[in-house]
């Protein structure tokens, strides 16, 4: 069993998942074994979404800060294009193959194969040409072969963040998307005022626990002034993210005590990515370690195996406990049903047929208590929705009030001017202010959903007592069949004293809960940690949804404001406050256009239940997995009684190897599930 606790590099993280997909494609066959389609199908698709996953890694920051060639050094050989202007025009993707080649996908949906050397004629800026070919691409995928792909991570190389305000927009929205991000500083020039905006007002608060900040160029100072450089540039990135998790989720919260201990002193590494590239190249060890780049090599690989990695692993350890136990538990049913007499097996058919309806009507209890809640978000959330659109319109006042002019500003070639500034300036205002609330709501949701997880925690305690009730309904202890009943033989080995039967209440005594939701709520809750967050999200489809809201929001507003406001010629030579009250009634004018065809208190309602209906559908989905086989079994059971048929010595012996199989599977799923919670506490 100790071999598949280790899972803190990619060899070993990937070894893991292999193990345990050998494992549930061994449950796959033995469920198909005992007639348990649905428990069947869970697992195929099980299988199938692990087979497609990958780690995503995106190299984000201004232009000319070195992504490229950190990619490169990474890889361990020049495979992107780097330039001393900004080269990147698109989102370039680079993933293992043995053969090189490039996918170029057009935004019109076409794909083209092309030579990997004619990579920066579709990806660059470096030519006329070549730029104007990048503006019809979606996405380059270089295949490649490199060790580093081959662990199964993807990179993802960005344009610069304030080169192209329409790249920056597609940067920011893959951001959700992916495992990590390694944010690129200059240690010539640390933390400009783009980078400090782009913390404090673009970047999500839930982003933050998967950055790797790297700041490059480091060697060209004295060790002294790099430490220097990076203290700093910690410090104000520290300051930049915690106040704005305080904005939006509250000093005083539980949710921002739980973010302040998950993320704490956020990932800084100064590197020489350059250096590192040379190294890699001539193989020179010596070099690489002056680089710094194995430290933050070792951090990255850190994140996306034992912070990402550990809850994909506890779903596939979920899974497994899950399936196995409902094998293990159907052959004991099936080996003590057929050892009854007929009339007592229908007396206990029918009262298991009845604990199966019970079942649901709580269920369906449960969902109501569930709408309940999300009517109670929503209404909680209405004093927000209210005012969102004066708060909006307050954010571009004061803009305008605290916008500095002078006389000069009216002479007829600056006016012009100055009133593209003031529109940039009320954009950005209002860009920022409505993505904090954006957030401040998608926070409140999130919580809400913890809570209603935390919650279902007692519904999911009953459904399982509930389930095992059922099986011993069929208990024959006072029967002992030749070769001694499976229950007997399965319990022991499975999960020492918790029995077959009660083997998901044994998971709770442990400490190990949330089989319904997929594990992710046995870690910190939904807010304190972003994988959790994220995990739990993705099951409920809503792995992307605070940018999803954000966007959302802020579509109509970038779209008005994109230009500058018409002007009056009569109002050259009037005063400011004139001026401004004039701009004023333009800007709100135009805010009222934007309400009346935006309706943002829709489209936070759809979020809200639909976050709601996401955790219903979930639950409805995995405990229907096992009511459904549970009551195929019964049925299967009736129809052989039916026909008088006995359990055959052939049929005893492959219903124990079936049993003994799964239970030791299971206790290897259990004992890594309980490892993998240990490690995160």
């Amino acid at each position: 069993m100790d071999k598949l606790i280790d899972y803190g590099g990619y060899a070993a993280y990937r070894k893991t998942v292999t193990e345990l997909t050998a494992n549930l494609k061994t449950l796959l066959e033995l469920s198909e074994g005992v007639q348990l389609p649905n428990t069947a199908d869970s697992i195929k698709e099980t299988i199938e979404k692990t087979s497609d996953e990958h780690f995503e890694v995106a190299i984000v920051g201004e232009f000319k800060r070195g992504k490229s060639t950190l990619i490169n050094a990474l890889l361990g050989q020049e495979v992107l294009p780097a330039d001393v202007l900004p080269a990147t025009a698109t989102l370039n993707r680079v993933t293992y193959s043995k053969d090189p080649y490039v996918s170029v996908e057009y935004k019109n949906g076409s794909h083209e194969k092309v030579d990997i050397d004619k990579l920066a004629d579709y990806v660059t800026k470096l030519t006329a040409e070549s730029e104007e070919k990048a503006e019809t691409v979606k996405e380059a995928t270089v295949y490649y072969d490199t060790e580093f792909c081959k662990n199964n991570v993807d990179i993802i190389d960005t344009p610069g963040l304030n080169d192209d305000e329409q790249m920056t927009n597609v940067t920011l929205s893959i951001l959700p998307k992916i495992d990590a991000a390694v944010f690129v500083i200059s240690a010539n020039s640390p933390f400009s005022q783009f980078e400090k905006d782009f913390l404090e007002k673009k970047m999500l608060t839930s982003d933050v626990g998967r950055i790797i900040f790297v700041v490059n160029c480091f060697g060209t100072f004295a060790r002294e002034d790099e430490n220097k450089i990076v203290e700093t540039v910690r410090t104000r990135i520290t300051r930049y993210v915690m106040e704005k998790a305080k904005k939006v989720m509250g000093e005083d919260s539980r949710e921002f005590a739980a973010y302040k201990r998950k993320i704490g002193t956020p990932r800084v590494i100064g590197v020489y990515a350059k250096r590192a590239l040379t190294a890699k190249k001539i193989e020179d060890p010596n070099l690489l370690a002056e680089s710094n780049f194995p430290e933050f090599e070792k951090a990255l690989e850190t994140m996306l195996t034992k912070e990402r990695g550990v809850i994909a692993l506890q779903i596939l350890a979920n899974k497994i406990t899950n399936s196995g136990t409902e094998i293990m538990r159907s052959v004991v049913m099936q080996e003590n049903a057929l050892m009854m007499e007929n009339d007592e097996f229908m007396k206990k058919y029918s009262a298991a047929i009845e604990e199966i309806e019970s079942i649901r009507n709580k269920k369906r209890q449960e969902f109501v208590k569930i709408n309940d809640a999300a009517n109670k978000v929503f209404a909680d959330l209405q004093p927000v929705l209210d005012s969102y659109w004066s708060n909006i319109e307050e954010a571009a006042m004061e803009v305008i009030d605290n916008f500095q002019m002078s006389s000069d500003d009216f002479k007829k070639d600056r006016l012009k001017i100055v009133t593209s500034k003031l529109t940039d300036k009320i954009k950005e205002n209002i860009e920022t202010r409505a993505q904090l609330i954006c957030e401040q709501i998608q926070n409140s949701i999130n919580v809400a959903i913890n809570v209603e997880a935390e919650r279902l925690q007692d519904f999911e305690d009953e459904f399982f007592e509930s389930v095992s009730r059922i099986q011993s309904m069929f208990a024959v202890s006072d029967r002992v069949s030749k070769n001694g009943g499976i229950a007997d033989k399965v319990t022991g080995a499975a999960i020492g004293s918790f029995g077959v039967g009660g083997a998901f209440l044994g998971f709770r005594e442990a400490g190990v809960k949330g089989a319904l939701l997929g594990g992710a709520t046995a870690f910190a809750g939904f807010s304190a940690t972003y994988y959790a967050a994220m995990m739990l999200a993705s099951f409920i489809g809503l792995a992307s949804a605070p940018v999803t809201l954000c966007l959302m929001a802020l579509a109509g507003l970038a779209g008005t404001f994109t230009s500058s406001f018409a002007i009056d010629k009569l109002l050259v030579n009037e005063r400011i406050d004139k001026y401004k009250a004039n701009f004023k009634t333009q800007v709100r004018k135009q805010f009222h256009e934007m309400k009346l065809n935006t309706d943002f208190t829709e489209t936070v309602r759809k979020q809200v239940f639909t976050a709601f209906e996401g955790l219903k559908t979930k639950i409805e989905d995995e405990t229907e997995i096992i009511l459904r086989d549970t009551q195929e079994t019964l049925d299967n059971l009736n129809n052989m009684k039916a026909e008088k048929s006995h359990i055959s010595e052939k049929e005893m012996d492959r219903l124990h190897d079936i049993a003994e199989k799964a239970s030791k599977i299971v206790s290897d799923a259990y004992a890594l599930r309980k490892a993998l919670t240990e490690e995160t506490e």
